[in-house]
């Protein structure tokens, strides 16, 4: 009577143990980000000039409120113009903010992070060498 406890105990036992380490193999493939935060769409944008893109983030994002216009703009960062908005992607500064990098405030302030294609219109446009127009 006791042996056959013992067998029952130990064969419920590797049951509940292969149910967990299969229910935990399984969860694994869905905690990836890039599956759960990805969007469906893809990128379509294929123009990376000022004033074809670049403008249209800066004044939809950034020059909300006047926050970083006029003669005095928020942390001192005015990004009126292409000049302001080509040096502060040249320092580095502006894409540290908008991908919420570590050690960068995280802009837009009060916002959502920018979606992925507006953020990679925005790397597009440096590697591309800044065109204006």
């Amino acid at each position: 009577m006791i042996s056959i406890m013992k067998r029952t105990s130990f064969i419920l036992f590797l049951l509940l143990f292969t149910i967990i380490v299969l229910s935990s193999l399984h969860s694994c493939y869905y905690d990836r980000e890039d599956y759960l935060y990805s969007s469906s769409t893809t990128c379509s944008d294929t123009v990376y000039s000022y004033t074809g893109r670049i403008k249209a983030i800066v004044d939809q994002n950034c020059a909300v409120s006047g926050c970083h216009v006029g003669a005095n703009p928020e942390g001192g960062i005015g990004l009126e113009n292409y000049a302001d908005v080509k040096n502060n992607v040249e320092t580095g500064e502006f894409l540290c903010t908008i991908t919420w990098s570590s050690g960068c405030s995280q802009m837009p302030k009060n916002s959502s992070k920018l979606d992925n294609c507006t953020i990679t219109a925005v790397e597009q446009w440096k590697a591309k060498g800044y065109p204006e127009n």
